[in-house]
């Protein structure tokens, strides 16, 4: 057993991991600290357990309404035990294949608690653990609440709600941003009385505000109850209260190490490079952003660097996917952001409803929305409805790639389609849409 590495990361989330796989392959000899699982908050409490519980919830909300579709289904109901062992089935299989996969690449994976003693150096129990360079991915941690006390029953994090054995009659979801959105979708369709508790004047904060106003109405037909500029007090709740009011970075284990930090996260580079040389860092504990997707591009770009490349990470075209009923997506400048550069912008909008295969399907609820410069360049794109989180992988490509709305528009489609309405709401902002 070596303890001499030409790389050691510590964290096995998708930072974590994404960076140890790439620099495997790379021929670097690598170890990766975990203390858990492998795979970290998105595989094992975040966004895998989330959409397999969702994915159970939409086919019951589905099944509903099959009557619409000349359909005759009599006593659907929802086995719970059986959804959260599903949930746990589909993590734990992941998580069998994700350990596979980095014994494949001939990773040791180094089970335990890192305490980073100096740049090149962590300390797992009584091993020491040496490298020419360090990649941190020890990820987040649940923020807490101040005034309110984590008990873990009757105040709860989103970990503890995703191990809930039933529905509770009633839940206080405490923050109207992503992860409270979807334990709202969750819930209400078991039956649970929900009421989101948002500080800030409205829901989903950073998402076009054309959506967030479909999404509250949304919500009010779900009979969410949505109280915006409103402080959750605990004393006057009756149920269960989840607390979600954002994710802090994880800096246990890292104190030896006296990093420059940028607000809360630890500071880094455009190379993802730390304050100190050979250190890099990743992941939620240094973005902006704080999702699975940007930590692998980190990662794989930090594993690349350290053993000598010299890439660059930037924010510029960063999609995010919501898993409520119906999704929610986007990429690049909302309307309101892209305007306040340039009063100038032109924008674009179709309507699921005039979609051929949205209304064969039943699913005609929500838009696409294509955000541009007057010179034609997309700045944005934004999708509420069916296959959202399919269709911005699109719109992902073409803003990476700099196409302009004329290029996009005269790339026809499939019909009947999805990506007919892309097509559609391109057309739309050059005022040639066919279907509207």
């Amino acid at each position: 057993m070596s303890n001499n590495y030409d790389l050691v990361v510590l964290g096995g989330g998708p930072g974590g991991y994404a960076a140890a796989i790439r620099a495997a392959q790379l021929g670097a000899k690598v170890a990766l600290i975990e203390q858990d699982q492998v795979g970290g908050t998105c595989l094992n409490r975040g966004c895998i357990p989330t959409k397999s519980l969702i994915a159970c919830t939409n086919f019951y909300e589905k099944m509903q309404k099959a009557e619409s579709l000349g359909l005759s289904a009599q006593n659907i109901a929802i086995d719970f035990a059986k959804v959260i062992a599903r949930k746990n089935e589909v993590v734990a299989k992941l998580v069998k294949g994700l350990a596979r996969l980095i014994e494949k690449n001939g990773i040791e994976l180094i089970k335990g608690k890192g305490e980073v003693q100096s740049a090149g150096w962590i300390k797992v129990g009584n091993r020491d653990v040496q490298s020419r360079a360090m990649i941190l991915a020890t990820g987040s941690l649940s923020a807490n609440l101040p005034g309110v006390t984590h008990d873990g029953k009757k105040v709860i994090c989103s970990d503890e709600a995703l191990e809930l054995t039933s529905p509770p009659p009633r839940l206080d979801i405490v923050g109207g941003g992503v992860i409270g959105l979807h334990f709202a979708m969750i819930y209400s369709a078991l039956g649970t009385t929900v009421t989101i508790y948002e500080a800030q004047p409205e829901i989903l904060p950073g998402v076009d505000d054309e959506i967030v106003a479909l999404v509250g109405r949304l919500l009010k037909r779900r009979k969410v109850e949505v109280k915006t500029g409103t402080f959750f007090d605990p004393q006057k709740t009756g149920g269960v209260s989840l607390v979600c009011v954002g994710r802090v970075p994880n800096l246990v284990g890292l104190e030896g190490l006296n990093l420059k930090l940028d607000g809360k996260r630890v500071w880094v580079n455009e190379k993802m490079e730390t304050s100190l040389p050979g250190v890099y860092a990743v992941g939620d504990l240094v973005s902006l952003k704080q999702f699975a997707h940007v930590a692998y591009e980190q990662g794989v770009i930090a594993a690349e660097n350290a053993l000598g490349n010299s890439r660059t990470y930037n924010y510029d075209c960063v999609p995010y996917g919501i898993y409520t009923q119906p999704e929610i997506a986007g990429v690049g400048l909302t309307e309101k952001e892209a305007r306040a550069k340039n009063p100038d912008i032109l924008t674009g909008k179709f309507q699921f409803g005039a979609l051929g295969i949205a209304r064969a399907m039943g699913e005609i609820e929500g838009f696409i929305k294509f955000v541009a410069d007057e010179k034609g360049k997309i700045l944005g794109v934004h999708i509420i409805g069916p296959e959202a989180t399919a269709l911005i992988g699109m719109a992902t490509l073409a803003i990476k790639n700099s196409l302009t709305i004329e290029q996009f528009g005269s790339t026809f489609q499939a019909h009947p389609s999805y990506p007919e309405g892309m097509q559609e709401a391109a057309e739309a902002v050059l005022k040639r849409a066919l279907h509207i």
